[in-house]
């Protein structure tokens, strides 16, 4: 679930590349991930007196996707006027416009330029990306009879599907938790959190939403059901602002925000309460053992239902191994590789003893 990405995209596609005549080369590159390349070489042919949409366009989002927004922001504009016939050109660059504005906290820019992307109908993914942007940043018309409702760090919108609710008490239990995570970490964002509070599973499948709950950190934003912990989205958005990860894993970026789900729960407990229950068949998902290595390089060998247990307990773990100066050190690479630097040789004892009491071994 969770992938290196400065930049929001609900749906992640591509124009189509047999159209794009001197812009080939850049976006070969573009879908490499070389957006430093892009930049450069996007900038240099713009220099020689090739100035095409495209161009701009190749330029725009690579430095959108560098998180370089404020350079990215005039040659996307510069794509959308070079574009006077709305092609897929105009499409994404409206796109990238939007998502620039709404990590800026600009959503009535970002808004405008997602719905011009939406009207255009340039193409099928393009417009998909829009509506689907639209949605997820509650700037639809969706949400138009949502309540409203505004604490210190959060502005909620909450389904009317819930009835009469005690929004006040759920405000003020998500604040007692944002107080305690952020004073883990150390810091927070630095503008409120847009939280959107779904009734249910069934309410936001029906809307067209993601699975529930998910936080785009990015974009100060959570969706999540009424159920749902106090502290698991939260976690991810006030760690992401707090320590700024430039590599994000699964196992760890999941596992911290279950320590911090403010349940109190066991986690070890509940990572052998779910493996034991899938080694028996008690689950809809077979269980099949993996090495935590393989675990910490492709969180999705496992379903949720495991996975997120399992890293729970592992995180957990090594914060008592390793203390927590070690983990702050290891928290904004979390790769092994980087994990094997900061822990050092004890690393590969810690999981096997970690693998050991998971499995009863």
């Amino acid at each position: 679930m969770i992938r290196l990405a400065l930049v929001f995209t609900l749906f992640l596609a591509f124009p189509v590349w047999a159209q794009q005549g001197s812009a080939d080369p850049l976006w070969g590159l573009y879908k490499q991930g070389q957006f430093e390349e892009v930049a450069q070489q996007g900038k240099a042919l713009l220099n020689t007196g090739t100035d095409t949409a495209q161009i701009n366009l190749a330029v725009g989002r690579a430095l959108a996707d560098l998180g370089q927004l404020d350079e990215a922001m005039p040659y996307l504009v510069r794509a959308v006027k070079a574009d006077p016939d709305h092609s897929w050109v105009y499409a994404w660059a409206q796109i990238y416009l939007g998502n620039c504005h709404s990590q800026k906290g600009e959503l009535e820019q970002a808004g405008k330029a997602w719905k011009l992307g939406r009207d255009c109908g340039a193409t099928r993914n393009a417009t998909r990306t829009a509506v689907g942007n639209l949605r997820v940043l509650g700037l639809d018309e969706y949400f138009g009879d949502w309540i409203t409702f505004e604490s210190e760090h959060f502005s909620f919108r909450f389904s009317p599907r819930l009835g009469v609710f005690d929004r006040a008490a759920y405000a003020r239990a998500r604040e007692e938790a944002y107080a305690n995570i952020s004073s883990w970490f150390g810091g927070g964002p630095d503008r409120k959190i847009r939280f959107f509070v779904w009734a249910d599973h069934a309410e936001a499948g029906v809307a067209g939403m993601p699975p529930l709950g998910f936080a785009k950190p990015a974009n100060y934003l959570i969706h999540a059901h009424v159920q749902q912990t106090r502290g698991h989205e939260i976690t991810h958005v006030i760690s992401h602002h707090a320590l700024h990860p430039i590599a994000k894993a699964g196992l760890v970026n999941e596992g911290i925000a279950i320590v911090h789900d403010q349940t109190g729960r066991d986690t070890m407990l509940r990572a052998q309460e779910a493996v034991a229950k899938g080694l028996a068949g008690h689950s809809d998902e077979p269980f099949i053992r993996v090495e935590l290595r393989a675990l910490w390089e492709d969180f999705e060998l496992l379903s949720p239902e495991y996975s997120y247990p399992i890293a729970g307990a592992f995180v957990a773990h090594i914060l008592t191994a390793g203390g927590k100066e070690k983990f702050m050190e290891f928290f904004p690479d979390q790769t092994f590789e980087h994990a094997k630097v900061v822990y050092g040789k004890e690393l590969e004892t810690w999981i096997e003893d970690f693998e050991a009491q998971l499995y009863d071994d």
